[in-house]
């Protein structure tokens, strides 16, 4: 176990420098000068350039990379050009709602795929279970933006049962943050649904006929018992993987979901970062995400080792 956190915290510092030394370059390759910008048109030539001085864009591309490379190990990515305040704190602030939202549909998807396939397994001539996995097709082709929509339409402007926009923090006002969460987290839940739903029934059906199923049935146990103490611990190490890839993604911004349903998390300060070349805020919430990818892999790595004795073995 310590070896893998030895070569997982080498593996961050390769992955977060090569992304920041990559996205450094691109978003200087992106046309338009942030300082005008800022000032508009009309400023004047050595107004622009005190600006750009002072947000580090003279000199060569090389020497404003060490001075950013420098910065960055002392723990300071920068002034964001849009906020007027330091990256760490603007990134911190938009990190809640995406992280809110990713942790609830995951949940939910996660617990609605091991029903649905359980049920499934069980009763496999029932014909409500079986709609629902079969539905699940058609869940993954459907696109996100365009359920977005739907569930705006009836539920927002035609019932009026919930904001059709907004965010409210959990933490501030429990109540009205479940209205504004409602419909993007069954918008992200019919997707993510869908998908752990296939990859489950594929892992059982795959260890329905393993031998080891029949002696557990011979010593007396129930269908149900078989499933629950048997077939799905064994099947859930392909949804762990599916399900820890899938929530890192939405950490680096559901930008479609957040955009339709006015959420200020990651995925909108990114796009705006963009829209307003703020090279500093693009590149500390690229830096950011590359962070979660590989803390999230970590610990589907290390639910391995929870999942499966032989890993814990080996």
């Amino acid at each position: 176990m310590a070896a893998l956190l030895l070569r997982r915290l080498r593996d961050l510092v390769l992955i977060l420098l090569i992304v920041g030394t990559m996205m450094f370059f691109v978003v200087r390759l992106m046309p338009g000068d942030p300082a005008m910008a800022i000032l508009g048109p009309m400023a004047r030539p050595q107004d622009v350039e005190a600006l750009r001085q002072s947000m580090g864009l003279t000199g060569s591309l090389w020497s404003q990379y060490l001075s950013w490379i420098g910065n960055v190990v002392q723990g300071d990515f920068g002034t964001s050009i849009t906020y007027h305040a330091s990256v760490i704190p603007v990134v911190a602030e938009h990190f809640l709602p995406t992280l809110t939202l990713a942790l609830i549909s995951t949940a939910v998807s996660f617990a609605v795929a091991v029903v649905i396939t359980f049920w499934n397994a069980v009763a496999p001539r029932n014909p409500v279970a079986s709609l629902l996995t079969r539905m699940s097709g058609l869940g993954m082709a459907i696109p996100d933006f365009w359920i977005a929509l739907i569930l705006v339409l009836v539920f927002a402007v035609t019932l009026r049962w919930f904001p059709s926009s907004g965010y409210v923090g959990l933490l501030s006002d429990p109540a009205a943050a479940a209205g504004t969460l409602v419909l993007p987290v069954i918008c992200l839940v019919i997707g993510q649904s869908a998908l752990f739903i296939l990859t489950l029934r594929e892992s059982v059906l795959g260890e329905l006929p393993q031998t080891y199923l029949r002696t557990a049935r011979v010593k007396g146990l129930s269908e149900r018992q078989v499933m629950l103490g048997h077939v799905l611990p064994n099947a859930l190490m392909p949804l762990v993987t599916q399900l820890g890839s899938n929530f890192a993604m939405m950490m680096g911004g559901i930008v479609i979901i957040e955009s339709i349903f006015v959420i200020p998390g990651l995925g909108s300060l990114l796009l705006g970062a963009v829209f307003t070349r703020d090279f500093p805020l693009v590149q500390g919430v690229t830096l950011f995400v590359a962070l979660m990818f590989v803390l999230v892999n970590l610990l589907v790595d290390l639910s391995y080792a929870l999942l499966d004795p032989k890993v814990r073995v080996s």
